[in-house]
């Protein structure tokens, strides 16, 4: 399992193990040991790197960190009191900030940031020998990682409706109004800002927009300006960047672990200094994002990933709850939870819980489909014990405006994270003086065991969120607690689903409604499958998950039928391949010709799947999007 190695801040270059004790990363200011200095000293002579309690700045860096780690930001951290020190250049300015100043944990306010811009366009190559080399501040570049249309009425309300029945989504339209304590849901995502999709301007990140909708769906389900609501869903920005070192004007797709500790404490920060009378009573971060293990604290301690971790120990010791999403699939050979999802394994910093009551630091959410399946992109040992419906999720953009437009189809554990933190939101709302933890173990109770046991975590078995029953055990009818509505504004609860009873839409009807006249595609079984770099733009991680390329594509039978997303009008398409999980948990690949733009296809695989027994299945599509080759993807309806 996971174990912090935070006493020694190891490189990803050539390692010199040092042979005295290492101080703690933890501790006050530092004074070094005559032996420590020492230390430092003699493998600066050899020219070995030196662990992070020497200070200075590091050295040129060894793959894969000289990409995922570029030379125009750089994060330090104070071994000595002082102010962060300026980097003067004649090339250029290093923009220097102290990027927690406002927080409450010195650990936080002893960070320094610096950001390059250069003079001249034409010459942006960074000034790194500018950059202060002292032994009072460990200086180390930021690592770049990240996790994270309208479709006809019908269809989508097909979808909402089918989701609504996976989730047990509580019917509020025949109760009587009334407020609970507002929740705040803060959305550590890619967008540009703000409350979305609230005047959320149109080409803002479709990813961070559908994500807040899902909270909203659970936590503000009526239409209108009266209606309920129990949280309110600001999008705090982790991922800026649209591709390498460019900025999204509306937000982007990926960023830095520096970036996501700022976005992360910001939240708080703004939650905190509220004024109490006007604050939301509780603060709860949804993180939909993620970064690879060996990015991670746990397993390579940088400045940048330890600072990562502290703003997640800082959000807790504020009260706030976090909820992470497990991660989906790049390759298909990844394995493992994403991070911050694999914090599940630390313990929760500052305060206790309740006995009984399970803590850790970050909770991890999970997928399953509409018949409590995985999806086809779920990673290989990265299910915890809580699992969400978060296949083609489709729900109202904007649910306090009547006719709000639907979302685009989206699947993944960004859209079950956004289930658990709007049920949470609710839950939180009902019962105002729970702890975090116990919010989430109500949740966790509550829901439908699957007989499967969790990958990580604590050693239990996986159950499916149930937004209805966890609303039912947070306000038992006929019994006053917390500020659970009285019984003429109580909503209706749907009927419990069974572990693996059949809710997804009927997909046979959705073809006959939109995928008129397709076109016909076969196999191409002599394809050599291009080795492109995934859309997960490795090593970083996109959202939990990316945009899809046929938001509606699946089986009916051995049939697939479907139609690519428009952004691939006009794009450079590569070959594209079907993954097929069988039921016995064999991978399979069929390679295609190339699928037609524009318009509706469908593939006649009878002959080459015969009898075996499908359980989940994906299309993978190369493409040049934005000048980058890029492996695009979407699940698959499965009939």
């Amino acid at each position: 399992m996971l174990k912090i190695a935070l006493g020694i801040m190891m490189l990803q270059v050539a390692w010199v193990e040092p042979s005295v004790a290492a101080p703690a990363i933890e501790s006050a200011p530092l004074a070094l040991t005559r032996d420590q200095l020492s230390q430092c000293l003699a493998l600066e002579a050899a020219g070995s790197p030196t662990p992070w309690w020497c200070g200075r700045r590091e050295g040129d860096l060894a793959p894969p960190f000289d990409e995922a780690c570029p030379d125009r930001q750089w994060v330090g951290y104070r071994l000595a009191p002082g102010a962060c020190p300026a980097a003067p250049s004649a090339q250029g300015v290093w923009t220097v900030h102290e990027p927690f100043a406002r927080s409450l944990d010195d650990r936080l306010r002893r960070v320094c940031a610096y950001t390059w811009t250069p003079a001249l366009a034409e010459r942006p190559t960074p000034d790194v020998a500018a950059l202060p080399d002292v032994r009072g501040l460990r200086l180390e570049r930021d690592c770049e990682v990240v996790a994270g249309h309208a479709l006809p009425e019908p269809v989508s309300d097909a979808l909402f409706s089918a989701w609504s029945n996976q989730v047990e989504l509580p019917d509020w339209s025949d109760a009587e109004a009334f407020q609970p304590p507002s929740i705040r849901v803060a959305i550590i995502d890619g967008g540009f800002g703000g409350e979305l999709p609230n005047g959320a301007a149109p080409d803002t990140v479709n990813h961070a927009v559908v994500v807040s909708s899902v909270v909203r769906a659970i936590a503000c389900p009526e239409r209108g300006a009266s209606a309920l609501c129990a949280a309110s869903v600001p999008n705090y920005n982790a991922m800026p960047y649209t591709s390498r070192g460019i900025l999204g004007e509306l937000g982007g797709y990926f960023g830095t672990q520096m970036g996501f500790a700022e976005a992360v404490v910001e939240a708080v920060d703004t939650w905190r200094l509220e004024a109490p009378n006007t604050r939301p009573v509780h603060l709860i971060l949804n993180l939909s994002l993620g970064w690879d293990g060996d990015y991670d604290v746990t397993t390579t301690p940088r400045v940048a990933g330890v600072t990562a971790l502290w703003a997640a120990r800082y959000a807790t010791c504020q009260g706030a709850l976090l909820i992470a999403a497990a991660g989906n699939q790049a390759g298909a050979d990844d394995a493992g939870p994403l991070f911050p999802a694999a914090w599940e394994a630390l313990p929760r910093a500052c305060g206790g819980a309740p006995v009984g009551v399970y803590s850790p630091l970050v909770h991890a959410v999970g997928a399953v489909n509409g018949r409590d399946g995985e999806l086809a992109i779920n990673r290989v040992g990265g299910t915890p014990r809580l699992v969400a419906p978060a296949a083609l999720v489709v729900v109202p953009e904007d649910t306090v405006v009547p006719e709000s437009e639907m979302t685009t189809p989206l699947s993944g554990t960004s859209l079950a994270t956004a289930a658990a933190s709007g049920t949470a939101a609710l839950v939180w709302s009902m019962r105002p003086g729970m702890t975090p933890d116990a919010v989430m173990q109500l949740i966790y109770r509550s829901g439908e065991p699957l007989g499967l046991a969790a990958d990580f975590g604590q050693p239990a078995q996986r159950r499916r969120l149930s937004v209805g029953r966890a609303f039912a055990r947070a306000c038992p009818e006929g019994v006053a607690v917390g500020a659970c509505p009285a019984a003429d504004s109580r909503p209706s609860l749907p009927g419990a689903r069974a572990a693996g009873e059949d809710a997804q839409a009927d997909f046979a009807n959705i073809v006959d409604a939109l995928l008129t006249d397709p076109v016909d595609v076969l196999e191409d079984p002599n394809a050599e499958l291009p080795d492109v770099e995934s859309s997960y733009f490795a090593p970083w991680i996109v959202p939990q998950p990316g945009e899809p390329n046929c938001p509606i594509c699946g089986f009916v039978g051995t049939t697939l039928f479907g139609k690519l997303d428009p952004m691939l009008d006009g794009a450079v398409l590569g070959q594209p391949e079907i993954q097929v999980n069988d039921l016995q948990g064999n991978k399979h690949f069929f390679p295609l010709e190339a699928l037609p733009t524009q318009v509706s296809f469908k593939i006649d695989l009878s002959g080459t799947l015969g009898g075996l027994g499908l359980k989940t299945a994906w299309l993978r599509i190369p493409a040049i999007l934005g000048g980058k080759a890029v492996l695009t993807s979407s699940e698959l309806f499965i009939q």
